[in-house]
């Protein structure tokens, strides 16, 4: 196990932006001596980025053989290109490490690309801000994960492996993806409907009261078990919410799949099968709603690539 870091040891950087020259940046600011950067698609200003990050420029991929951890942060669309155009110029037993936000399967495509070149490749999703360089939480998977997560936790990064196969890591982020961007929007349509009733300060003070009142994994825990005894009432509840927010002009999008989503819960047979009793874990609430839903709507999982 590692106890030093190894800061001689270049490390290698696909795709100067916000992401790419922020990482680097913490990196060198750790003491990494040689951060080897390269653009891909040609950008005029990437070598001035790059450089003014303290990164060595490389004008082609085949730089990169130095590293043995090289960051792909390009972007989706490109993500497969630069990992064909660049994995071949890796050393034999560099690891590639995508960055990039994606799907499970777009990444397994990613890995793909990699695999074909005989070089080793990591999924990692950044939970955080590109803005925070070393210190926003990274996960990873695949072979080599626990390697990846030990020489860059070395370095002062914040990456935690969470499995062994390529895609889980992208799996966690955009599922993850849901409740982050959901709250968002749900956040601008009650908060938007409220503001036109006069009554936003109230609405977001009580709302934050509930969230504050237990540690945010019991709540998620207290909702989803009391969800499959209690689905119907809500499910009422929320059509007269869905009238309220219509009445101020804004369009009940979210309300309205709340309402679906109670609705689809409440027409199984759940409720009547625990009798009055919620399971007493989440993830036996979820197992419950997994065969249940999977049985009156179109959920089903994701069919391997």
């Amino acid at each position: 196990m590692l106890t030093t870091p190894d800061l001689q040891t270049p490390l290698g950087l696909i795709g100067v932006g916000q992401l790419g020259t922020s990482l680097a940046r913490g990196l060198r600011a750790q003491g990494v001596q040689t951060v080897l950067a390269y653009n891909l698609p040609a950008d005029a200003q990437a070598q001035a980025r790059a450089e003014a990050a303290g990164l060595r420029w490389l004008a082609t991929p085949a730089g990169l053989g130095e590293a043995d951890i090289v960051f792909s942060a390009v972007t989706p669309q490109g993500a497969v290109d630069a990992a064909r155009a660049c994995a071949p110029a890796l050393a034999p037993d560099a690891i590639y490490l995508d960055l990039n936000s994606m799907g499970p399967r777009e990444k397994r495509a990613v890995a793909d690309a990699v695999q074909a070149a005989g070089r080793r490749f990591v999924d990692g999703a950044v939970l955080g801000a590109a803005a925070d360089g070393i210190r926003m939480p990274i996960i990873v998977s695949g072979p080599d994960a626990g390697l990846v997560a030990q020489r860059l936790g070395a370095l002062g990064m914040r990456v935690r492996a969470v499995g062994t196969e390529p895609g889980q890591a992208a799996s966690i982020k955009i599922v993850r993806s849901v409740l982050a961007k959901g709250l968002e929007v749900l956040y601008v349509e009650a908060l938007v409907a409220a503001r036109r009733l006069g009554v936003e300060t109230e609405v977001l003070g009580t709302f934050c009261d509930w969230l504050d009142a237990r540690p945010a994994a019991a709540s998620a825990e207290l909702l989803v078990t009391t969800h499959l005894l209690h689905a119907e009432r809500r499910m009422h509840e929320l059509d007269m919410s869905i009238a309220a927010v219509r009445e101020t002009g804004v369009n009940p999008v979210i309300t309205q799949a709340i309402r679906d989503r109670l609705a689809a819960t409440a027409a199984t047979a759940v409720a009547a099968q625990l009798q009055g009793v919620p399971p007493h874990q989440i993830s036996d609430a979820l197992a419950l709603l997994d065969d249940a839903l999977g049985a009156t709507v179109q959920d089903r999982r994701v069919p391997p690539a």
